[in-house]
């Protein structure tokens, strides 16, 4: 599947602006943003991280969880440049 590519200022930008666009990932932000060499699908980056001021741990469990699924779908349309 072909990938647009985006810088990863553009890509810190898209997944800020998906996570903020769901209320259980509102206000939380990605910090382990890195370049991988191509998954099996063929993506180079990925996030391992997300970090919001709140330390309630479950709503961290499930803005992680919901995070997932938004950073993955975004991860098979765009590629790192």
């Amino acid at each position: 599947m072909s990938r647009e590519l985006k810088t990863e200022r553009e890509l810190l930008a898209l997944v800020v602006q998906a996570l903020d666009a769901n209320p259980v990932t509102a206000g939380w932000i990605p910090t382990g943003f890195h370049e991988t060499v191509e998954d099996e699908d063929g993506c180079n980056w990925d996030i391992t991280h997300l970090h919001r001021d709140r330390k309630d741990a479950d709503a961290r469990e499930a803005a992680s969880q919901a995070a997932a699924g938004i950073i993955n779908e975004l991860r098979g349309r765009y590629n790192l440049r």
